[in-house]
């Protein structure tokens, strides 16, 4: 074979690659598989990761929805219930030899997440209604 008709198929090759979808080195989020976090640093993590094909990987919510520990700790099962490439891209950026993390309450109410390898990050800031020393005819006093 000549060297142009090897380059030539190493192009084609190479354009394929970057148009073809959910192919083996894509980490994309499907549309109609999109991923469930729990806490705000996931959805930070989830976001900054980005396809080396395609860039973003999906299209996240720009508020955060409350998930309560007990659906927390379900989480990891779930990802197991999910597609391949729903696995593939949430293991890209959850890697199961670090997660999921033990999570830790602080005093103040931050929640930390303490990973396999002992690494401490914060998850969660304390809830706002934390700061307001609440009274009960109705109004908050800032403390």
């Amino acid at each position: 074979m000549k060297a142009s008709q090897i380059k030539r198929i190493d192009l084609l090759e190479q354009t394929l690659k970057e148009r073809t979808w959910y192919s083996i080195d894509c980490i994309c989020f499907r549309a109609d598989e999109p991923p469930f976090y729990a806490f705000t640093l996931e959805l930070v993590m989830l976001d900054r990761l980005k396809c080396p094909l395609h860039g973003d990987r999906f299209d996240p919510l720009r508020f955060h929805i409350y998930v309560s520990k007990w659906v927390r700790e379900k989480i990891p099962r779930l990802v197991e219930r999910k597609s391949e490439q729903y696995r593939r891209a949430w293991y890209a950026t959850f890697p199961p030899n670090l997660w999921p993390g033990v999570e830790e309450e602080a005093d103040d109410g931050s929640i930390y997440l303490i990973l396999k390898d002992g690494t401490r990050l914060l998850a969660e800031l304390p809830p706002e209604w934390r700061s307001k020393k609440v009274q009960w005819n109705g109004s908050a006093e800032t403390t």
